[in-house]
């Protein structure tokens, strides 16, 4: 007979005839309703540190630096009558070293500033008339780093010596465009790349991470969805109107269930969990190896008057699935629908056939 999916008692009967199953079925109560829902997708703080962190200025070939140079009295080598100071712009060259006036070539890659800076000061002692140096960066790719996607200014943002989070990042570009239960964080730091919500960087400060020069960060519009098929009023893929949608949201936006086909004893929900989630639900998990993902197909007895509570308080996920089978009796109605006209037709045939033979 022609159907929208499986029925209740074959998704069911497929778990338990299987020795080492596909998926497993459970069906949501109480005790599951808790343990998915303290479910937390690993963070920034689980591949990067989280204790603050101030970024090692390192200065690099090709950086471009300020040198301004103080002189004690007003008739030295950097200083006049109008003036007790030089300013002198310097890129570092293809070989590490900036030149300073009276110096010579001083080695700058791979230093720190405040190292260079006392290099230049300590040179200067027998020439000038005790010199002072400030040495400033004014623009260095190296101690950057670079902020792509959907923020209103991308681009490379310089990382300050007391240091940048990646909210402070964000914000310095002009913040997100999109909507903010929506958008996702990427950070990239060497080969580690890790994924965050955008909220959750706010309702978790550890998750607020530190960046260091180097780091790439993209900023993502990515609308998480849901897909409901089976015996409901409106089948069709949803985007999360909110942070949150539990599954009775999701039921009341695709219509509900259909009165004449859905099995109300039959809302499954269809979703791959972590192995660690699984096996706190089902012990047929228990074989499966650490790490990976198991398919869950979790079930909802509408039926039950309890179940309307725990559809309120289960939390959907991206790319969720929600399947309502259609109940045996509709079936069976369309069997009939299908033979009836059959039917009546042989009968019709039978009756001309006997009023006026053959």
């Amino acid at each position: 007979m022609p159907a929208a999916g499986p029925t209740s008692s074959s998704i069911v009967q497929a778990e338990r005839d299987d020795p080492k199953p596909s998926f497993i079925v459970v069906k949501i109560n109480e005790h599951v309703t808790n343990v998915v829902g303290q479910f937390r997708p690993p963070s920034f703080s689980s591949f990067f540190k989280v204790s603050d962190v101030k970024p090692d200025i390192v200065l690099e070939v090709g950086d471009k630096v300020t040198v301004n140079i103080f002189e004690a009295g007003g008739d030295g080598l950097f200083s006049s009558t109008t003036s007790k100071a030089t300013q002198i712009q310097a890129q570092i060259d293809a070989t590490g070293t900036i030149f300073v006036p009276y110096v010579g070539a001083v080695q700058a890659a791979n230093r720190s500033v405040d190292s260079v800076r006392r290099s230049i000061e300590s040179a200067l002692e027998d020439k000038a008339i005790q010199p002072q140096v400030q040495l400033l960066v004014a623009q260095s790719l190296a101690n950057s780093v670079t902020v792509l996607g959907d923020v209103k200014n991308p681009g490379i943002v310089p990382v300050e010596i007391a240091g940048l989070r990646i909210l402070d990042l964000i914000a310095s570009a002009g913040g997100a465009v999109g909507t903010t239960y929506q958008t996702r964080v990427i950070l990239r730091r060497g080969t580690t790349v890790a994924t965050a919500d955008l909220e959750d960087l706010f309702d978790n400060p550890k998750e607020n991470v530190a960046i260091l020069p180097g780091d790439t960060i993209l900023v993502s519009d990515d609308p998480k969805t849901f897909t409901v098929l089976g015996a409901t009023s409106q089948r069709s893929e949803y985007k999360f109107d909110s942070r949150r949608v539990t599954l009775a949201e999701a039921l009341g936006r695709a219509g509900g269930l259909s009165d004449t086909l859905a099995d109300a004893k039959g809302v499954f929900l269809f979703r791959f969990e972590p192995d660690g989630i699984a096996k706190q639900l089902n012990e047929r998990a228990d074989t499966v190896p650490s790490g990976t993902m198991v398919p869950v197909v979790y079930r909802l007895d509408l039926a039950d008057p309890q179940s309307l509570f725990l559809a309120q308080l289960f939390e959907l996920r991206d790319e969720d699935m929600i399947y309502v089978a259609t109940h045996p009796s509709a079936q069976l109605g369309k069997f009939l629908q299908i033979v009836g006209p059959a039917v009546s037709t042989a009968t019709t045939v039978a009756t001309l056939q006997n009023r006026f033979g053959n």
